[in-house]
């Protein structure tokens, strides 16, 4: 439907150095000074300006120069960095002083940097229709095409539009323009639009995002220990996702395996580190931890022991074996080196192992050709004892775009299985064969420019702690040829993207695509992702997206980047897929193509915290595509969900490094820079405003979180830096003179990218570790901050997208990895994370170890709830009578006992625990017997006696006329001489309960010193009682 409105200028001044002419009656237009009249558009329903007419008055001013088309020239502002922002008020804005790029201090330019504006008084007689009158309090009137685009460019935006009128003249030569001050107000400027009216959309992203309980790794405190001096350890520990916030943590040591002694005076609340100040060398220190909630000591976490012999570093190391190198086809000797690495629970020990690809010497690029040794893969323990080895084979080329890791508790078995893209040829971590019938493990189909382009593909699971086959299929994205996927040589057909997402909102799945680029001139191009799932022993496939440009979804062709993102960017409890410049949502549908084009660095995270949901930056690599449709996006700022341009970088250039970080304290949200051409290089804050120059030794590869504080540092090589407003200073480098953070004997990966084997929340408390290969290849070496922390979070590991992007984090291109929620100064704090543990103890609601009493209190309480999920056993986002099924089934079920536990009970030389709070007593075998059967009846506690008159009628109403009868039993009593003693029951059906009475033989305290083993029982009962 169409409308019309008559708009007044919402500000209006004039810039001149130094100046403010924001309220005067007229606005001068001469030499410098040069008139700026704002409207807002923001509070009509737009959809699309159809025609508008801009209208100012000529009045008496400074200079009344004579005015025709030629001294008249309208400008358009346009959001481009540098420029005035378009909320610029005018009581404030100065010229010089908080102005922007587009006004210049110089009479010759006439004041404005024509480059930075949209011209709407082009004078070409075809887009511009101008009525300027000579005279005093006339208008001047400009409209047509031109003046339309930009109206509709800034609806697009944020609805402010801004005009900027120079005078076309000599020096010397001017007018005014009334401003909205004038006394006449028929002078004031004004803008009549006519538009077609919007649908009336809320905001599609929830202020209460749907949420389900994920799955994750049940991980240990990850204890680490590090000498720091002869005379100081750094302890650091994690606070895992299902800890309430209020936890409390004890920290304890052993010296040389004896005296356990508490290190601090109150729980520790603030942090999840400690600096033990006693520990001088020559001794071996073993530290645990003991959480504390609500006042009383949990068990005690797994140890870690700093030997005596450990020297002063921040560092763990694992030694390597580097597979033996080789000679390819054409006589070429090659050699390997440590590549990318990921982490996964391998074994379910709750502590991570390290998987590791070796990368030999003649590994190319997709555009390159030539042979190239086999890709081998280990796994490693944090110890350093190697697991296993899969050699991919001759029939796997070596490159970053060819094999990806994918390694993840896929089925919820408590431990990590490995995905990776395989062929004949391949061997297991257990020396075996990986072959489909029919194919032929000793074929080669290598052509003679060392692409694999012919043979079979596939995809295999395989179980990460040995290594060894589980499943393999023909890989779900068939080849065909390569010339479908855009080209004959073999650039497009084998680049490969993979992760995990949680497309069901709970539960894990394998994210595979294949091909992001364009075809070359004479060919189509594919570009396509498949989901799978691993369950049950079977790999099945989920939904498959299929985008050609002869085909379906040809705008999604060419979008994608060298790195896929997983994340819940509309709120709706479910993952979709960030494919470059694309996305999918979770149900394999199309979600949006900005268009912008494929590129090299893409990011995704709560970046700007006033803005609902998450956000995306991405840089992009053809001009052709970015600047189309009048923009300049070679980097760009997007709404995660919408694909919407919150703020572009300008460029000309293909833009190979672009980084997003909160780094500097000053601005809440994210900082953006990136390797851009057009003009000076700057750095951004989340409204696009340029905050000042990238120094000359800027980084441009990754980050980490490592320092004391809550912005993220700079890394680069084996250089940590951190950012200090608007230079930078090193934490840790090769040419340190403190050996402590000395990195001269390390190494990076991935040529110019520089990038270290992972970073991730790996060991103590939330902030990152990073793990670098030495030179030589010896060994991994697992760096670890040791500066004392001032704020704790939940391990990141806990955050879904955060272990999300581990599993991405070295895919192709390796990008730094980022939470669902905006870690910064002045950050609120996280909600807590809604997850359980895979693998654990089915039935323990209130994970303490083992299946009882208090755990049916949980399910009994939380019964029917969608939002407070603890006893929801079978996560289907409810707590019902299944989770009560499953209590049932597994009622007496212990978790294994923690190694310091196990030691602390079994120390024969006693433990000197003065320091220690005294442990509640236990309650005796009886009372937690009748505290079963009572909560089955409903009563919150046991009677007081145990006398049988003490018993209380109880009714309970059971689902589907069952009820539950708690059966005790004894092996016997000897001080009484009678082995048949036990609880009586008795049950009759009514028509709405189950009307039930226990009563047993009056028995003495004695008689329940023996541990009483106890059941649940379903029993049905017939119309006639049982």
């Amino acid at each position: 439907m169409l409308a019309a409105a008559s708009l007044g200028a919402a500000a209006d001044t004039f810039l001149r150095s130094g100046q403010n002419g924001g309220g005067d009656a007229s606005l001068d237009s001469r030499f410098s000074f040069v008139p700026y009249i704002k409207f807002d558009l923001s509070g009509l329903n737009i959809d699309e300006v159809s025609s508008a007419t801009l209208t100012v008055s000529k009045v008496a001013s400074a200079r009344n120069d004579s005015i025709n088309g030629d001294r008249f020239a309208v400008y358009g502002l346009p959001s481009l960095a540098g420029n005035t922002p378009q909320n610029w008020s005018e009581a404030t804005l100065v010229g010089g002083a908080n102005s922007g790029g587009e006004w210049v201090d110089d009479a010759a330019l006439n004041g404005v940097d024509r480059a930075r504006l949209f011209n709407l008084d082009a004078e070409d007689g075809a887009n511009v229709t101008e009525v300027v009158t000579n005279g005093t309090n006339v208008p001047q009137v400009l409209t047509g095409p031109d003046l339309v685009k930009f109206l509709n460019a800034r609806v697009d935006d944020d609805g402010f539009v801004t005009f900027v009128i120079p005078v076309e003249a000599t020096d010397g030569r001017g007018y005014g323009l009334a401003s909205k001050e004038h006394a006449d107000s028929s002078l004031h400027p004004q803008l009549d639009i006519t538009y077609s009216e919007a649908d009336t959309e809320t905001d599609p992203y929830p202020e209460n995002p749907i949420r389900f309980a994920r799955q994750v790794e049940q991980l240990d405190r990850g204890v680490v220990a590090l000498r720091t001096s002869s005379n100081t350890a750094y302890i650091g520990w994690r606070m895992v996702g299902s800890d309430p916030q209020d936890i409390a943590f004890n920290l304890y040591r052993t010296t040389n395996g004896r005296n356990i002694v508490k290190l601090n005076a109150t729980p520790i609340t603030q942090t999840t580190d400690f600096v033990d100040n006693t520990a001088t060398s020559g001794a071996s220190y073993t530290y645990f931890v003991r959480p504390v909630i609500d006042g009383l000591e949990q068990d005690p976490s797994e140890s870690y022991t700093l030997s005596s012999s450990t020297p002063s570093q921040q560092h763990l190391d694992i030694p390597l074996s580097p597979p033996p190198g080789g000679v390819t086809p054409i006589g070429d000797n090659y050699s390997y080196s440590a590549n990318d690495a990921i982490v996964g629970d391998l074994d379910g020990d709750g502590q991570y192992e390290v998987i590791l690809k070796w990368d030999p010497s003649n590994s190319h690029d997709n555009s390159q050709g030539g042979y190239t040794g086999n890709v081998y893969v280990d796994a490693y323990t944090l110890e350093g004892e190697r697991l296993w080895r899969i050699d991919l084979g001759r029939n796997i080329r070596a490159g970053a775009h060819y094999t990806q890791m994918v390694v993840y508790d896929l089925d919820g078995d408590g431990r990590s299985e490995v995905v990776l893209k395989t062929a004949p040829g391949t061997k297991d971590g257990m020396g075996n064969d990986v072959i489909l019938d029919g194919d032929d493990p000793n074929a080669d189909y290598r052509n003679s420019s060392g692409y694999i382009l012919t043979g079979p593909e596939y995809l295999t699971v395989f179980e990460g702690y040995t290594g060894a086959e589980l499943a393999t299929i023909d890989f779900p994205l068939e080849r065909i040829s390569a010339s479908t996927w855009g080209d004959s040589y073999g650039n497009r057909v084998d680049r490969y993207l993979s992760g995990v997402a949680y497309l069901d909102g709970v539960r894990p799945s394998i994210v595979w695509a294949r091909g992001y680029y364009g075809p070359q001139s004479g060919f189509n191009a594919r570009n396509e992702v498949v989901t799978l799932n691993w369950r049950d022993g079977e790999l099945s496939q989920v939904w498959r997206f299929n985008a050609a440009t002869n085909g379906d979804y040809p705008e999604y062709i060419a979008q994608g980047s060298n790195a896929l993102v997983m994340a819940d960017v509309d709120g709706d409890g479910f993952d979709e897929i960030i494919h470059g410049a694309a996305a999918l949502d979770h149900d394999g549908s199309p979600l949006y193509s900005t268009g912008l084009g494929h590129g090299d660095a893409l990011h995704v995270s709560d970046m700007d915290p006033s803005n609902p949901g998450l956000e995306v930056f991405m840089v992009h690599e053809s001009p052709y595509a970015y600047e189309s449709q009048g923009r300049d996006a070679g980097g760009e700022l997007r709404d995660a969900q919408t694909g919407e341009l919150l703020f572009q970088i300008p460029s000309n250039n293909d833009v190979g490094r672009g980084v997003a970080g909160d780094i500097d304290p000053n601005h809440p949200g994210y900082e953006f820079w990136a390797t851009t051409n057009e003009g000076e290089r700057m750095i951004y804050n989340v409204s696009g405003q340029a905050l000042y120059p990238t120094p000359g030794n800027m980084m441009y590869n990754f980050l980490v979180w490592w320092d004391a504080d809550l912005s993220r540092e700079l890394l680069d090589g084996t250089t940590i830096s951190e950012w200090n407003n608007p230079s930078r200073t090193n934490i840790l480098w090769y040419g340190d003179n403190n050996s402590l953070n000395n990195t001269s004997h390390l190494a990076s990966n991935n040529g110019s990218k520089s990038t270290p084997a992972l970073v991730a929340d790996i060991l103590g408390d939330w902030r990152e570790e990073v793990i670098w290969r030495r030179s030589d290849n010896s060994a991994l070496e697992i760096w670890s901050t040791t500066i004392p922390a001032t704020s704790r979070l939940t391990t990141l590991m806990h955050d879904i997208q955060y272990r999300e992007s581990i599993v991405g984090q070295n895919v192709a291109y390796n990008q730094p990895s980022h939470p669902s929620f905006w870690i910064g100064d002045g950050m609120t704090t996280p909600d807590q994370p809604l997850i359980y543990y895979a693998g654990g103890l089915t039935g323990d609601y209130n994970e303490d170890g083992s299946v009882d009493l208090a755990d049916y209190t949980v399910w009994r309480n939380t019964l029917g709830s969608t939002s407070n999920l603890a006893a929801d056993g079978d996560h289907n986002g409810v707590v019902d009578v299944g989770d009560y099924q499953l209590w049932k089934d597994n009622i007496g079920a212990t978790a294994p006992q923690s190694t310091t536990a196990a030691a602390l009970a079994s120390s024969s030389t006693g433990s000197n625990l003065a320091t220690e709070e005294p442990a509640p007593a236990a309650s005796s075998s009886g009372d937690t017997a009748l505290g079963v059967a009572f909560a089955l009846l409903g009563d919150e506690t046991p009677p007081a006696s145990r006398q049988s008159s003490s018993v209380p009628r109880a009714e309970a109403s059971a689902p589907q006329q069952e009820a539950n009868l708690l059966l005790l039993a004894r092996s016997g009593d000897s001080d009484a001489g009678d082995t048949s003693r036990g609880i009586r029951h008795q049950a009759r059906s009514t028509t709405t309960t189950n009307d039930l009475r226990h009563g047993w033989r009056s028995l003495e305290d004695h008689d329940w010193d023996e541990v009483l083993q106890a059941m649940i029982s379903p029993l049905r009962f017939a119309t006639s009682g049982r």
